[in-house]
C-alpha cells in the first residue's frame, strides 16, 4: 500500500471553531493509529480576524509541518481568498456554496498588499474578483471543488431534532466541515464521532448535538461525492502515544526530565487553559 502523506488545512473568522475542528480532525486520525503535526495561525486577538490551522497526516512518523494543501476545508470566503492559491494542483476544497458570489472588497479583514496582488492575479487570468473568480482558477489547474450548503444541512437539522434553534448555530460550521473532510478521505464515522466526543467531553450535551451534525454531514458527503483522490486508512496504533498540544508536550519534557516545580503562565485569552500540571 502506497505510503500516506497529506496536509489538511481549515479556516474561519477567529472565534469562529477553528480550533475545535482541527483538534476534532487530529483525534480522529490519531485514532487510527496515523501520525500527525499540527500547525496554528492567528491573530492577536480574540474573535474576527482570519485563523486558520494545518494538520499533516501521514503514516510514518511527522516531525514538522510543509508547505502546500492537500485538502483545504473553508467556512468564511477570507480562507478561499487567502488560501486556494496553497491548494496543490491535485488537491480539493470543501467549501460554503453560499460563498461564491462574495467580492474581494466585501472583506475588510484582507490588507491592502494581498488585494492588489490577488485581482492582478484574477485578471490575468481572466475571472472575476470574487470567491468564484478565485475557485475557478483553482478548478483549472485541476483542485477538486465540493460545494456544500452548510446552512441547507444546518436547516435540515433543526427539523430532524425538532430544535429550530440551529438554525442559526453556525458555529457548528466548524464541525460540518471537519465531518465532510473526513467522509472524503475515508476515515471510518465512528472515530470522528469519539473525537467529536472528547473535544466536547465537558459539554454532554453540546457533545451530542454535535456528534448528530457530524454523523449527518459524514453521511451527506459519502452519499453526494465520490471520495478523494487521496485516502486516509487506520493503522495499527501504538497504544503507548498520546496527542498532546504544544504547551502540554513541554510541561510533559520537564516532568521527564526531573523538574519538581512547573509554572505556567498564559495572560492570553486565546491559550488559557484549566491548570494541566499540579507538580510538588
Amino acid at each position: 500500500m502506497a505510503s500516506i502523506d497529506l496536509t489538511w488545512v481549515i479556516g474561519g473568522p477567529q472565534g469562529g471553531g477553528v480550533e475545535s475542528a482541527a483538534n476534532i480532525f487530529a483525534g480522529a486520525c490519531a485514532g487510527c493509529g496515523l501520525k500527525i503535526f499540527g500547525k496554528r495561525e492567528y491573530y492577536s486577538n480574540i474573535k474576527g480576524e482570519h485563523s486558520y490551522f494545518g494538520v499533516r497526516v501521514s503514516d510514518k512518523e511527522v516531525r514538522s509541518n510543509i508547505s502546500g494543501i492537500t485538502m483545504l476545508a473553508a467556512f468564511d470566503a477570507e480562507t478561499l481568498f487567502r488560501h486556494t492559491d496553497d491548494v496543490h494542483d491535485d488537491g480539493a476544497i470543501v467549501y460554503e456554496s453560499d460563498l461564491e458570489q462574495v467580492k474581494i472588497d466585501e472583506i475588510p479583514t484582507l490588507d491592502k498588499p494581498f488585494k492588489e496582488r490577488l485581482e492582478k492575479y484574477l485578471l490575468s487570468k481572466n475571472k472575476p474578483f470574487t470567491v468564484h473568480g478565485v475557485l475557478e482558477a483553482a478548478k483549472e489547474r485541476g483542485v477538486i471543488l465540493y460545494p456544500v450548503s452548510f446552512k441547507t444541512i444546518l436547516s435540515t437539522l433543526a427539523d430532524e431534532m425538532n430544535n429550530p434553534t440551529i438554525r442559526g448555530m453556525f458555529r457548528m460550521l466548524n464541525v460540518l466541515s471537519v465531518s465532510v473532510s473526513i467522509g472524503l478521505l475515508g476515515l471510518p464515522p465512528d472515530t470522528l464521532l469519539r473525537s467529536v466526543d472528547k473535544v466536547f467531553s465537558s459539554k454532554p450535551k453540546i457533545a451530542e448535538m454535535n456528534k448528530h451534525a457530524a454523523n449527518y454531514a459524514y453521511n451527506y458527503a459519502t452519499a453526494k461525492y465520490q471520495k478523494f483522490k487521496y485516502q486516509l486508512s487506520p493503522i495499527q496504533s501504538n497504544s503507548d502515544v498520546i496527542l498532546v498540544q504544544g504547551f502540554q508536550s513541554t510541561g510533559l519534557g520537564k516532568l521527564a526530565a526531573g523538574c519538581r516545580i512547573s509554572i505556567i503562565l498564559s495572560n492570553y485569552t486565546r491559550i488559557r487553559r484549566k491548570r494541566i500540571f499540579g507538580i510538588k
